[in-house]
């Protein structure tokens, strides 16, 4: 087993999943963007951005925002108000869906198949932000709220312990472990505390 570890450790392809990890802040807020403009774009005629600039956080759905939206266009329906909360978790489900076809196929892992297990980590990591969110200050939640997070919070938990359970071998598991961790936690630091503010500041 020792011989097995050392060996995984030693791979070039670990460098390439380091990197692809550097690269999920900047993927997954700047996929927000484009996902928020366009929706934007599509279905509420530009009214978003007289509210929101893009930035490296791309947060902006909070109470707060939707709520000026809705004041600035009291004829939103329910989709121009809340559909972009589900338009943003569609990379992550289409991603994972070519992900579990190709092991369907019985291909081997390889680069495109990091690359969907990243977008596909986008939507895991909001699930267990919101998960966390639920449950320390639940009090804050309204039923709408829980009734819309929950479903979400589910499918991508679920998503996330077939692709590690499932579709990884010992040894995807352990270059996510520690390649992968590294490169996301660089990613934090690269990203969301250094280039992040400096390229795309929040504007209040």
């Amino acid at each position: 087993m020792k011989k097995k570890v050392v060996s995984i450790l030693k791979q070039k392809e670990n460098i390439t999943i380091f990197c692809l990890f550097l690269l999920f802040f900047p993927l997954k807020t700047q996929l927000s963007n484009i996902l928020i403009y366009a929706f934007d774009a599509l279905f509420r005629g530009g009214i978003t951005f007289k509210f929101f600039t893009p930035n490296y956080k791309s947060l902006y759905f909070g109470c707060e925002k939707i709520a000026q939206i809705s004041q600035a266009n009291p004829n939103m329906n329910w989709f121009q108000k809340h559909g972009i909360y589900y338009v943003l978790f569609l990379p992550s489900l289409i991603s994972f869906g070519f992900l579990f076809y190709r092991w369907k196929k019985g291909q081997s892992f390889k680069l495109l198949d990091w690359f969907l297990t990243i977008i596909s980590c986008f939507s895991i990591l909001t699930s267990i932000n919101n998960l966390f969110n639920l449950a320390f200050y639940y009090a804050n939640y309204s039923l709408l709220q829980i009734a819309r997070i929950v479903p979400t919070i589910i499918l991508f938990l679920g998503i996330g312990t077939f692709i590690f359970i499932k579709l990884f071998t010992f040894k995807e598991r352990l270059q996510t472990l520690v390649f992968g961790i590294l490169g996301f936690y660089g990613s934090v630091f690269l990203w969301m505390k250094f280039l992040g503010p400096k390229l795309l500041p929040i504007v209040p």
